[in-house]
């Protein structure tokens, strides 16, 4: 029969398969002979230094030679003792070498040269060896872990599996969490996470993916392009090891594991696709993985005239196109079948080119750029440089040199956001100095109707990856979309009135050219009152909604004067309530504009604030690095971020979850500028676009029904955004999820039954998840008009007074069964909303959780509790198992003993075979036996000697089950005497730092067994070495913990 086990459902099915994949199995035994016996050693020693020697050798003077066996101990060392630098530093460094090999000197035909020695053979994968291991015990600082399932490279730990049954919830989040807390100093084991590339989170029918220190948020799906299932399904039912061939359906786990962790795709994976960007350590996305391989593959082919083929990537704002351009250089530079290639990187705007610069020199790449047309001809022809980084313009500059030609079929030209200027005289020019070059265009909106026809002539899609994919495997958030429209009072005759005064003078067309000028959105959206209204409703909003959370906005305006007006408007503002710290970054102004006078100071507001600028901070590039570096880091300087047009493209600021629209934007610039919001970060579930101007309208029909928008075609735009009143829609159905938890309460109104019914673990949890669905869908709606247009007053009561309710149900029930409170579940923003409308009764913790340890204030946190007597037997039980699961490891007998009582006292209350009041007293009685370490047949001898009652409890629990219950009595004088020499032989060898000490812990052993071998005939009976290797397992864990 089938079984949803851990090892039957997920990790044994793995293991087979990995090893039908070309993993050999080693044995966690073997593991252990490999590294020495001393478990904080990861890397499996023998099986390296055997594959040095044989993927190793170096060429001198036409003889091939063997690398001395020093060389190869050397390099042994060099790799295993790799200095502690922190988590992804020490990562980046491992990555080197084993990328790169490390060079050793070797003395041949007398002579003395430096060779390298590689530590994997990626040019010829068969030549390594893959092993995989289960239970892969690793002691850290704080004792061990044992990951599920460690990949082996030539014995290098290269990816780690965590397995968990189908049936439990939210297993691969628990995962994913296991992975984060075994990579932490302090209570994991980082050093085998030095070492790893790929780290993948596995149940039956969900995988995620990720490498060493990436956040629970980045972790990803993977889509492979061609359906595997075929070739997967042979693999699975395929022998092995001589065992009858299964015969079942490939499932979610073994499709991707194929993709993921067999033997080729892992080194490609690991040598091609991880970078290092910034001090993170990146593993590609699928769209990034196929992407590359797709454009590989066409820059192969080559046309009639010898050129080859490029083409369009479209993959959507956030899912790492940038990244992608790193990856694909490092493909060409390592692909064979391209020589001498040069890859030159070109972009529109000084701002992007400046960001690209960056991202390939975070990755370890040596990129120049370009600081002008000649410096392009220089670092083009130069023979040296692989990739040279340049905005479009400087090939115009370029050209006026008649000799700038090159015609090498080698460059490859990486054009980002070719939808814009590169289609038109620049991208000729460009075509005109590098006339065989091979072009590859990146963008991250779709390209226009008209522009797919200039795609086609590029080359045509190589690959795509949509708005609405990237929403769906959560690369970035859907976007809420509110029409907010300032409701404006215009008096008509009063305007026409004063047109025709100002029109006076003017002829009949002059007239009509000056009214349609003055009449347009953009001087309707600069006039004063225009800015007061947006700007006290921005206040308003983003007050309410925002403030105080982590969370920032950007505010759209149409022009330079307008956006200082708005910042004036902020910092003008006297209510504290509507405070916002706010900052304007736009383009530096041109100085040769707004002078009318010789002797006239310049008086322009614009130009006045770039004076200022650069009188405070040196440089307008100064003050922007310092405004936006607040914006992105801080969580409360620099709230909202009021731009024109910079800022609103390759601007990535996660924590901004607003873009508010007070100018009209159209086509790429309108995906451009939403997208500012979508970006990952911690807590944040939507994007939010607040339109004052109509961009949209109210979204009634499809987006391409809109002039903004109409040139793209409706597929690219599917998933771009959403209603805020579809989400709103949703609000009374969490409200419904919440109630259906308490489905079996007969009186919904009895508080005590509620939490009573609250004491199972999985049904807290359930709980938990459906209040903050609920509390999220809440916030969000309440942060727009619509839901109090959607939902009369009764019904907005009812939705905030249920939230109190539950609130403080949640409160409470946590101190009940002392779970711990940990207010990151409400990520800020939801814990702002109960702040806000729930007031006292909300999220705010009363009490601590009670002290059971300290008796005077044990006292009195029992005068204070309210409720029935069952409701503090509930609290002083839960905080009782609470302490007997953290203390589980420093005595498991007595804990375990006293947690069955516990047990058995609440499973008699709720079978109501005791009352209230005795519940109560058994719990105060249990209280305080757990306080004073003892129970009622603990020897006195004991008392006060906890690891002596610890060491005497592991004994006495391994004897009595050989004597299969026989009567311990007459024995029990020799198992305390036991009991208390054993800790007499820790106390005595104990040193500084023993825990680390490996001798020390096998002298230890050596000590407590000899004193068991020598006292066995006390016990009355044969100890065998089976319950000696319990015993002396047990006694060293309990040591660890207690000393």
């Amino acid at each position: 029969m089938s079984s949803y086990t851990e090892m039957k459902d997920s990790q044994g099915p793995a293991l087979q398969l990995l090893q039908k994949l070309g993993w050999q199995y080693i044995s966690p035994e073997e593991t252990e002979n490999q590294r020495g016996c001393i478990l904080s050693n990861v890397i499996l020693e023998g099986i390296l230094e055997k594959q040095l020697n044989e993927i190793n050798s170096f060429d001198y003077k036409g003889s091939t030679y063997n690398f001395s066996q020093g060389s190869v101990h050397d390099a042994i060392y060099a790799i295993k003792n790799v200095p502690d630098e922190g988590l992804v530093k020490t990562s980046e460094k491992i990555f080197d070498l084993i990328n790169l090999g490390k060079s050793f000197e070797e003395h041949v035909q007398g002579d003395k040269k430096s060779f390298t020695i590689k530590y994997v053979d990626w040019e010829n994968p068969e030549n390594n060896v893959f092993h995989v291991t289960d239970e892969f015990e690793v002691v850290g600082v704080n004792g061990s872990r044992r990951p599920d399932l460690v990949l082996f490279i030539n014995g290098i730990p290269f990816g780690v599996l965590e397995n968990k049954r189908r049936d439990k919830n939210a297993s691969i989040e628990e995962s994913i969490s296991q992975f984060i807390r075994n990579q932490k100093k302090e209570i994991g084991i980082p050093k085998l996470f030095h070492y790893t590339q790929l780290l993948v989170a596995v149940q039956p029918n969900e995988v995620k993916y990720g490498t060493t220190d990436t956040p629970a948020k980045f972790w990803s799906y993977w889509k492979e392009q061609a359906d595997v299932e075929p070739e997967v399904q042979k693999i699975v039912n395929s022998e092995i090891n001589n065992q009858t061939a299964e015969d079942r359906l490939p499932t979610e786990q073994d499709k991707l594991l194929y993709c993921l962790a067999r033997p080729d795709r892992i080194l490609e994976l690991s040598y091609k696709f991880t970078v290092f960007d910034a001090g993170l350590k990146k593993v590609a996305r699928y769209q990034q993985y196929f992407a590359v391989k797709n454009s590989i593959k066409r820059v192969q082919d080559k046309d009639e005239e010898g050129k080859r083929k490029g083409g369009v990537i479209w993959h959507t704002q956030g899912s790492g196109k940038s990244l992608t351009m790193v990856m694909l250089a490092k493909a060409i530079v390592l692909n064979d079948n391209i020589p001498n290639p040069r890859i030159i990187v070109v972009t529109d705007r000084v701002e992007l080119d400046k960001q690209i610069f960056r991202t390939f020199s975070h990755c370890g790449k040596n990129p120049v750029r370009a600081k002008s047309g000649n410096h392009l001809i220089d670092v083009v022809q130069g023979s040296n440089i692989e990739i040279v980084t340049t905005i479009i313009d400087k090939f115009e500059s370029a050209l006026k040199r008649k000799d700038f030609r090159n015609k090498s079929e080698n460059i490859f030209v990486l054009v980002d956001e070719s939808h814009r200027s590169q289609y038109g005289k620049n991208h000729a020019l460009m075509k005109k100095a590098l006339p065989r070059a091979c072009y590859i265009g990146f963008t991250g909106t779709p390209l226009m109707s008209a522009e797919k026809n200039t795609a086609n002539k590029f080359g045509g899609y190589i690959d795509k990856y949509t708005i609405d994919q990237a929403v769906d495997d959560g690369a970035v958030l859907p976007l809420l979309y509110e029409g907010r429209s300032a409701k404006l009072s215009v008096n008509q005759d009063k305007l026409d009135k004063g047109f025709d005064r100002l029109a006076e003078p003017l002829s009949e067309y002059q007239a009509k050219d000056l009214k349609k000028k003055f009449s347009s959105i953009t001087e309707i959206y600069k006039s004063q009152q225009v800015i007061e209204e947006i700007a006290y409703d921005i206040s308003e909003h983003y007050c309410k909604n925002w403030k105080g959370t982590k969370f920032k906005a950007i505010l759209a305006v149409p022009l330079k004067d307008t956006a200082l007006k708005y910042h004036k408007y902020f910092e003008n503002q006297t209510n504290p309530r509507l405070r916002i710290d706010t900052a304007v970054v736009i383009s530096s102004s041109d100085t040769r504009v707004d002078h009318e006078d010789v002797e006239e100071e310049t008086t322009s507001e614009v130009q006045q604030y770039f004076k200022k600028i650069n009188s405070r901070y040196g440089s307008v590039e100064s003050f922007e690095e310092i405004i936006t570096n607040k914006f992105k880091e801080s969580d409360d300087e620099i709230e909202l971020l009021i731009v024109v047009g910079k800022l609103l493209t390759g601007f990535d600021a996660p924590r901004c979850n607003t873009l508010y629209v007070a100018k009209p934007l159209r086509e790429h610039g309108l995906l451009q500028a939403i997208a500012r919001a979508n970006r990952l970060y911690e807590g944040k579930d939507f994007g939010y676009i607040v339109d004052y101007v109509g961009i949209l309208g109210d979204l009634d029909k499809a987006l391409t029904t809109y002039s903004a928008l109409q040139e793209f075609d409706e597929s690219d735009l599917e998933g771009a955004i959403k209603k805020v009143d579809e989400e709103i829609e949703k609000i009374p159905q969490y409200h419904s999820d919440v109630w259906d938890v308490f489905k079996g309460v007969k009186n919904p109104k009895d508080i005590e039954e509620m939490e009573r019914f609250l004491a199972p673990k999985d049904i807290r949890d359930n709980f938990r998840e459906q209040l903050i669905s609920y509390a999220k869908a809440l916030q969000s709606g309440m942060a727009s008009d619509v839901y109090y247009k959607m939902y009369n007053e009764g019904r907005q009561k009812m939705f905030i007074t249920d939230l109190k309710f539950f609130q403080s149900l949640r409160s409470s029930v946590q101190l009940r069964y002392s779970e711990k409170i940990d207010y990151k579940e409400y990520e800020g923003r939801v814990k702002k909303l109960l702040d806000m409308q729930v007031g006292v009764e909300g999220v705010e913790q009363t009490t601590e959780p009670i002290n059971i340890f300290n008796e005077e204030i044990f006292k009195e946190e029992v005068e204070r509790m309210t409720g029935s007597q069952a409701s503090k037997a509930d609290t002083i039980a839960y905080r009782m198992k609470k302490v007997i699961t953290e203390k589980l490891d420093e005595d498991p007998v007595f804990y375990k003993k006293f947690g069955a009582l516990i047990d058995e006292a609440i499973r008699a209350f709720i079978e109501k075979r005791i009352s209230e009041a005795e519940y109560l007293k058994q719990m105060l009685e249990a209280r305080k036996d757990l306080v004073e370490g003892s129970y009622g047949d603990l020897p006195e001898e004991l008392q006060g000697n906890p690891e002596a009652r610890a060491f005497y409890g592991i004994v006495k629990d391994v004897l009595s089950k050989e004597t299969e219950g026989n009567d311990l009595s007459k024995v029990d004088n020799s198992i305390v005497m036991t009991g208390i020499e054993l800790t007499a032989i820790i106390e005595r060898l104990i040193i500084r730092d023993w825990k680390r000490n490996d001798d020390i812990q096998k002298q230890m052993k050596n000590d407590i067994e000899d004193y068991l071998l020598d006292h066995r005939k006390d016990y009355g009976v044969e100890l065998s070495f089976t319950q000696l290797d319990i015993i002396l397992d047990e006694v060293m864990k309990v040591a660890k913990n207690v000393f």
